[in-house]
This record gives C-alpha cells, sequence and structure tokens, in this order.
C-alpha cells in the first residue's frame, strides 16, 4: 500500500525551471521566470560562500522570500537558497549581524514583536539558525522587561545608532504619538563586546521629533500643532532607515509612512549620543521616491564596496490604482562614499527588467494563437495605466521541444478598450463548437462587478480568431476564480468557482451548447468548504500525470500549489501538496511559489507529463517542470472514449500533445471541420450530426497525419 503512494505521489513531483529564454523589445531577459516583485525589501548576503554579496529580497506582497547570486554585473535567480531561510519570515525582513561573527542574522516580525534568529552556520556548511534567547527581542523599559513590540506595518531601524560598536534598535511607538523609541544595546558597555542584544528604552522621542501626518513634524519635542493635519495616535505604517548624509560621524533619519508618497530625510544636528532633529526634506532631493509608502535600503547592490539606495514600496497589497507595482523598485547608485552619498537614479525596475513582470496578479494562460504548432503565452494584467487591464501576448518563436518567447503586443485584443480590469484569462469551448473560446473574468470599472466574457474563436483554421467581447450572466466577487471544465461529461462546460471563503463550488450547466445555464450543484465540491488557509482558491483541470484522468490542481493566496489525482473519481480528496524539489534539503516539500498564485497547465517541453506555470501576486510567472516527464513518443498517443459510442453520447478526445482532429467517413468524405485539441485535455464531440456507423478519426501532428477508428451505433 505504501509503495503504490509514494509510487503515484512520484508522477507529482516538479523542480523549478528558468531554462525557457524570454525576449522584450529584442533584449533577452537574464531570470524571466522569477516570478515578479512588487514590495521589495533588499538585503545583501554573501549565499555561495564566493566573497561576492548576493541579494535576499523580501516581497511583502507574497510575504515570500527570494534569493538572487551576483554574477558579474548582474544577478540570476537562485531558489533553491530560499528554503534554507527560517520559514517564520513575516512583513519584513532585516539581516544584520548583531553578535559580530561574520555572519548576518535575522530580524523579522512576530506577533509577540521582533523574531530574532541567530546564524549558526558551520564553515562550509548550509545555513543554519537558532532563535535568539526566547525568540523575540526584550528591551527594559521605564518598569521592568518588556516585549519590544514594532506594529506589523512598520520597518525598524536596526543599527549601530551611537557609534558604540553593537547594534541598537529605533522604533516608531507602538500605541500613541508618532514618536521614536530609541532602544539601547549596552552589550558593549557591559562586557566590552557586541555579542548580544541587551536592549534599555532610554527615550520615545528619539532627536525630539514627533510625526504628526503625512510632510507634517514636530521638533524639540513639542507635540503637534493645535488645529494642523498632527494626529495623536499611531496609524498606518512607518519605515525608518538610519544613514549619515553629510559626513559628520552621525546618523540621520529616513522616514516614511503609509499615507504619504514620498520619504523624507531629517538631519541630525545634535551628535551620535544625543540626537536632534530640526528639519526634514524631500529625499532624494534630485529624484524624490515618488510611489506609496517608500522603504529604503541601504545595501551595495553593484559590487564597489559602496552602499547604493533602494527605495521600494513597503505595501501588503495594492491600495492605490496609481502604484506601479512593474516599476516599484527603484536603484540610486551612490557616487560618493558610505558617510557622504551622492546618490543618482539608475532605474526604476531593479531586478524586475529582467523579469516578466506585469505588475501585479498575473494570470497565464497558453494557446497556439498562430497555429505554426507550439503553444503562445497569454497573461492577463491586474491593472495597468488608465485603470484599465490588459492580455500580453508573447509568440512562442521556439520549436515544440525548445519554446522560446518573445513579447508582440501589450494590448491583446484591445482589451483596454472595454473598461475592465482584473483579467484572468484561460481557454475553454463555451459554445459547444469544438473550437476553445477565450474565456476570462474580468472587474468592470464602471460598475465594480467582476463577470465571465469571453471571445468566440470564429477561425476556420486551427489558430485562434475573435473580436467580439460577450457577456455570461454569471458574477463572482474581485478576489474569486473560476476554471471551465466538464465535470460530469456531458458535453457541456461547468463551473468550478474558487471562493473568498476558501470553499470551492461547483455550478453543473444545465443549458445547451448556444446558451449555457449555471445552476448550483454543491458548494463544498470535493470536501472543499470553508477555509481561512485556502480563501480565494485558483483551480484548473488538466492530466498532469499522464494516465489519462483529469487532475484538479488548487493553488491558495498563501502561494501553496497542490494536486487532487483523478479528481472526478477521487471522493476523499487526497491532495498532494509536498511536490516540489528542495535540492538543498533532498527532500521534496510544499513551498509559497509567490502568494495569490493562478495555475495553467501546458506541454511545453514536449514531454509525457506537462509543466505546470504559475501567475504570482508579484506580477511575474514561476515555471514547474515535472521530473519524471520523458520525451513524447514520435507518434501521437489519442484517447477516443467511448468508442464504440452510441449517437446519443458525447464523445471524448484526450491526445498527449497538440494535434488537430477531423472526421471522415470510411469513403473519405470529409463530415467536420478541423479542430484543435490542446494536450492533457478532454474535447467533447456530439455525436448527433453522425449517422450510426464506422467513421475514420484523422490526426494531424507536424504536417503528418495519422488515423484510428471510431464506430457510431
Amino acid at each position: 500500500m505504501m509503495m503504490g503512494l509514494i509510487s503515484g505521489w512520484a508522477q507529482f513531483t516538479y523542480t523549478i525551471d528558468q531554462s525557457i529564454p524570454v525576449e522584450i523589445d529584442g533584449r533577452p531577459l537574464s531570470m524571466a521566470w522569477a516570478g515578479g516583485l512588487n514590495s521589495a525589501q533588499v538585503n545583501t548576503m554573501d549565499l555561495n560562500s564566493d566573497g561576492e554579496q548576493d541579494l535576499v529580497v523580501f516581497d511583502r506582497t507574497t510575504n515570500k522570500l527570494y534569493t538572487y547570486l551576483k554574477q558579474g554585473s548582474g544577478f540570476t535567480y537562485a531558489p533553491d537558497y530560499e528554503t534554507l531561510f527560517p520559514e517564520s519570515i513575516n512583513q519584513w525582513l532585516l539581516l544584520r549581524d548583531f553578535n559580530c561573527d561574520g555572519r548576518k542574522d535575522v530580524f523579522t516580525s512576530d506577533p509577540f514583536g521582533i523574531k530574532v534568529f541567530v546564524n549558526i552556520t558551520p564553515s562550509g556548511g548550509k545555513f543554519t539558525w537558532r532563535s535568539y534567547d526566547v525568540g523575540f527581542l526584550r528591551t527594559k523599559g521605564f518598569s521592568g522587561f518588556i516585549n519590544l513590540q514594532v506594529n506589523s506595518s512598520d520597518i525598524p531601524s536596526i543599527d549601530d545608532v551611537d557609534g558604540d560598536g553593537d547594534l541598537d534598535v529605533l522604533a516608531v511607538r507602538f500605541v500613541g504619538i508618532g514618536s521614536i523609541e530609541w532602544h539601547k544595546n549596552l552589550s558593549v558597555e557591559r562586557t566590552g563586546i557586541c555579542d548580544s542584544m541587551q536592549l534599555e528604552r532610554v527615550t520615545q522621542v528619539y532627536g525630539g521629533v514627533t510625526e504628526c501626518s503625512c510632510g507634517v513634524f514636530a521638533f524639540n519635542g513639542q507635540p503637534c500643532p493645535s488645529g494642523s493635519a498632527g494626529r495623536s495616535q499611531h496609524a498606518g505604517g512607518k519605515s525608518l532607515l538610519m544613514v549619515d548624509l553629510d559626513d559628520d560621524g552621525d546618523r540621520d533619519l529616513l522616514f516614511s509612512e503609509e499615507s504619504c508618497a514620498r520619504m523624507y530625510a531629517l538631519s541630525n544636528v545634535g551628535t551620535k549620543e544625543s540626537p536632534l532633529f530640526q528639519s526634514f526634506s524631500v529625499f532624494p532631493a534630485s529624484s524624490p521616491a515618488a510611489m506609496s509608502f517608500p522603504a529604503a535600503f541601504y545595501e551595495d547592490v553593484d559590487g564597489d564596496q559602496i552602499r547604493d539606495l533602494l527605495v521600494s514600496p513597503n505595501l501588503g497589497a495594492r491600495q492605490f490604482s496609481s502604484t506601479d507595482f512593474e516599476q516599484s523598485l527603484f536603484y540610486y547608485k551612490n557616487n560618493g562614499t558610505n558617510t557622504l552619498p551622492n546618490l543618482t537614479l539608475q532605474q526604476r525596475d531593479f531586478l524586475q527588467h529582467e523579469m516578466i513582470d506585469v505588475g501585479d496578479l498575473a494570470s497565464p494562460a497558453f494557446f497556439d494563437m498562430d497555429g505554426d504548432g507550439d503553444q503562445d503565452l497569454l497573461i492577463g494584467t491586474y491593472l495597468q495605466s488608465g485603470f484599465v487591464g490588459t492580455i500580453r501576448y508573447y509568440e512562442n518563436t521556439g520549436a515544440p521541444a525548445t519554446p522560446s518567447f518573445r513579447l508582440q503586443n501589450n494590448d491583446f485584443f484591445g482589451l483596454s478598450d472595454f473598461k475592465i480590469y482584473n483579467i484572468k484569462p484561460q481557454f475553454a469551448d463555451i459554445n459547444a463548437d469544438t473550437k476553445p473560446d477565450l474565456v476570462l473574468t474580468a472587474t468592470s470599472t464602471i460598475n465594480g462587478l467582476t463577470s465571465v466574457y469571453f471571445i468566440p474563436n470564429t477561425s476556420n483554421t486551427t489558430a485562434f480568431s475573435g473580436q467580439t467581447l460577450e457577456k455570461l450572466e454569471f458574477t463572482i466577487a474581485s478576489t474569486e476564480n473560476i476554471t471551465l471544465v466538464d465535470v460530469n461529461q456531458d458535453g457541456l462546460m461547468d463551473l468550478l468557482v474558487g471562493r473568498n471563503t476558501g470553499a470551492i463550488n461547483y455550478y453543473r450547466n444545465t443549458g445547451t451548447a448556444a446558451s449555457s445555464f449555471f445552476v448550483l450543484d454543491t458548494d463544498a465540491y470535493l470536501g472543499f468548504g470553508i477555509s481561512t488557509s485556502r480563501q480565494n482558491p485558483a483551480l484548473t483541470v488538466s492530466d498532469v500525470d499522464g494516465d489519462g484522468s483529469g487532475d484538479l490542481l488548487v493553488c491558495t493566496q498563501r502561494g501553496i500549489l497542490s494536486i487532487v489525482s483523478d479528481f472526478r473519481n477521487n471522493n476523499q480528496t487526497t491532495e498532494l501538496t509536498e511536490i516540489l524539489h528542495d535540492a538543498a534539503n533532498g527532500l521534496y516539500v510544499s513551498r509559497n511559489l509567490g502568494g495569490r498564485i493562478i495555475p495553467a497547465v501546458v506541454n511545453i517541453f514536449n514531454t509525457a507529463r506537462p509543466s505546470i506555470v504559475l501567475g504570482t501576486s508579484a506580477g511575474g510567472l514561476v515555471l514547474l517542470k515535472n521530473e519524471n516527464a520523458a520525451p513524447l513518443p514520435e507518434e501521437p498517443v489519442v484517447q477516443i472514449f467511448p468508442n464504440p459510442a452510441d449517437r446519443t453520447e458525447v464523445v471524448n478526445v484526450r491526445a498527449d500533445r497538440n494535434v488537430t482532429i477531423s472526421f471522415y467517413t470510411v469513403l473519405g468524405q470529409a463530415v467536420s471541420s478541423t479542430y484543435l485539441v490542446q494536450a492533457n485535455q478532454d474535447y467533447p464531440f456530439q455525436m448527433q450530426p453522425l449517422s450510426p456507423g464506422l467513421y475514420i478519426v484523422r490526426i494531424g501532428y507536424l504536417g503528418k497525419t495519422f488515423s484510428q477508428r471510431l464506430v457510431i451505433f
């Protein structure tokens, strides 16, 4: 029994693949499938012990850590290092060496305050961590030791504020007014070495400054002006960074907050031990970081031993339509020194410009749009400039087993003219004419309703042709997801709906080929009922293990992919989740693949088992290749069932690759059009128009023709 389970599970094991070339505007992307970035918190660390500082980036919108290796003047995506960090990193990440052992430690958010993991990696070994002290930082308050609490949307400054050799903590007060607490580290004072975090709160009004509201500060310990825009409560997130901006030996303050689209520099006119702030200015002055809630990070990213400035919006999700998540990591090169920076804006899309990144909530779909025998890529976007969404079209310019993509159109089908956004495409035969149509869910900018739309495929060839956008009478919440699949195999497309409650609803199509009508059959399909850990599941159905049965893929907004094998006959809802190869630990694991992920299945490598492509919350794509995917045999494997079939039945065709199908009499007379059957999916054919008898099913693949017999009685 156990051997059977292991054997079945092994058919669903995947690796993250980055081998497929992608080109945009004539420029090849060096890490196209890295998954995108939105809210990037940038840290440096030598990941592979080659003496180069690599990048460890935490993205708040996906709540996921990304790792990149330094290679020459650029970086390459290296996901194998991600699983070597603690799983409980949450909200924010700062890598700092607090015990002066030459190894950076982890500081991150925790419900109890600030969680710390000590880096105890042995020389030449893989990363190893242990919790510090009780697991989170404690500080001596005014009446004893307390947890050092930080608002979950804040980023504190963990730095040697007073220049005594150990790390202190600056954080905006957890409750109350918007002033800053200084938690001084007394490790050096007490022991002469910087081996611990012996914190003591010495002031709640660091530098005498209080933030009143966006762009309004009170100085010299004074309260916010009466009748001003100031406030008395800590509302919204804050971000702090200490940098010596004027080479005077003390640290100045970079300050931003959630309601602001600017970052401010507060110059320290006091000393390291007795700081004093009396003025502020927009920063950087020459090219201000114009974005929602800009958070700053001071790291050397070009390898010249001088720290540069990286700025990105510290948002957990999109809050404003104007936020440009496609260009959301500003890189300011430092042409000065670490203590007298001279910052020049180099690019607004650092790292992102080497990825597929359409902003946020990328939604992929694949189809042979031009009829040349390979799979092209379409990506639905959430929101672009002008408060509209679009579909981006990447043509596959490679061969069936060696794909390569080139961006051809940023607004395919001209969807930006229809005043819709939050576009999620898929292909399904919605009108039962045996031609896959482009189906999409989208939200109207006019009434805010999210509906199901489709563009009928009017092509008489295997390519896609269609211009008319039609609408089905079916609405969902904007965060919810649908997939069209013939669940009961009656020849009509049904709906599986991933609800914001976490449940999966099954809507049976009780209409006709010309007019779909969906009726709720069950509100907890396969036992997927209400669940807070599986809100807004995104779904797709395909035969991903090549056993001839449809499998259900379920993706959650926490970035977890699971597979229900042979879902039509799986009454126990056995989910497979530990399917991703963790090369660093030699295990198969379940891991966050990009926040709210949306799946598409595609036989992109022309193998016996297809790959899975996931659109991420960060606007990028992740490609999962089946580990056990052998090359396809020379001739296509096509299943036709049932066969023989009653003419009142629906005959399904399933192929192991994209093929064309047409029906002929034994005398060679065509009795149907030529249809495209996409790999690993069931395509239903209505047999009523045919008289009882023997027919030849002609199968076309790469210019060759194969035949099978079909008996209708």
